[in-house]
């Protein structure tokens, strides 16, 4: 695990670059005794990736997206962000992994293709390449999103590419990196920049599965609204049915997250307020089985039915 002092450069970073404008006063108080010259910068690299756990990022209700990129921001390089490329991105990026351009956090979006190392190519080279080098300098790593923590879509049974998450790339190669693992697809807002501030305010959370506890400690199912219906054995038979999910394929019962207190796009709604089941993208074994499809019937009957 981090020390104390590498996650307050984690945290600095990170904050740096996703802005601090709708963190509370306390929050930017800490923020602001952090000297500016010994904060790392902030790496983000993409793997085999949709670019939503990114495009989240940019939609949070607070901070702003504009906040995120243009106030506090030490984000020195994204894909997608960047007005910087081809060679000169190149330039930069190698300037940070090779130890040149000072210290940085590795934040990573996308899964690597173990298996298949040509289908992520970055300057003619391996994605994995690049993470080996990273190993050696980094202050430290973030996974974000569930391709990024756990393979996701990209490691789906019967996928060639032999797609993994940044943590499993670094055991099967014996690297010892840590990753703090934000996992979701996409990833909430919320659950990158309120971990964030509790690095600041607190130091090392209480980490499950590599994952803030916080965020990630009880069953969606328990803290869903329609856990009475399940009690009740008041079932939805058809997506659109009022009623418990669970019928349908919702996997509340075995996903650690805390949408249904939490909600998403700025508080409005989430899965199951619009009668979708859960598919449980926080979950590490999201997507990754055959047999165990999205939508589904195939729970028995119920009192209702």
């Amino acid at each position: 695990m981090f020390d104390r002092r590498k996650f307050l450069k984690l945290a600095a970073a990170l904050a740096a670059a996703f802005g601090t404008k709708g963190l509370s006063q306390p929050a930017r108080a800490a923020l602001n005794d952090i000297d500016p010259r010994t904060v790392p910068k902030l790496l983000y690299l993409q793997g085999l990736s949709c670019t939503g756990c990114s495009i989240s990022l940019l939609q949070a209700d607070s901070p702003s997206p504009l906040s995120m990129i243009t106030d506090y921001s030490q984000l020195v390089f994204h894909t997608d962000l960047s007005a910087t490329s081809g060679a000169q991105a190149m330039e930069l990026i190698n300037s940070f992994i090779d130890g040149q351009a000072g210290d940085y956090v590795l934040a990573i979006e996308g899964a690597i293709p173990a298996g298949m190392p040509e289908a992520c190519i970055i300057d003619h080279k391996p994605f994995a390449d690049y993470l080996e080098r990273a190993a050696r300098t980094m202050s430290g790593a973030v996974a974000i999103g569930s391709c990024a923590c756990d393979g996701g879509i990209p490691a789906a049974e019967g996928n060639p590419t032999g797609a993994v998450g940044l943590a499993e790339f670094y055991r099967n190669r014996n690297i010892n990196q840590p990753v703090i693992n934000i996992r979701g697809c996409p990833v909430h807002p919320d659950w990158v920049w309120h971990t964030i501030t509790h690095l600041v305010l607190v130091g090392n959370p209480n980490l499950v599965n590599g994952s803030p506890r916080v965020f990630f400690e009880r069953r969606l199912h328990e803290l869903c609204p329609r856990y009475y219906d399940f009690q009740e054995e008041i079932f939805a038979e058809k997506l659109g049915d009022r009623g418990c999910l669970f019928r349908l394929g919702c996997l509340g019962p075995i996903t650690f997250a805390d949408c249904p207190t939490r909600w998403w796009n700025g508080g409005r709604t989430w899965c199951v307020d619009t009668n979708a089941p859960c598919i449980g993208c926080a979950s590490p074994k999201f997507a990754r089985q055959k047999d165990l499809p999205f939508y589904r019937l195939s729970e028995g009957k119920g009192r209702n039915s």
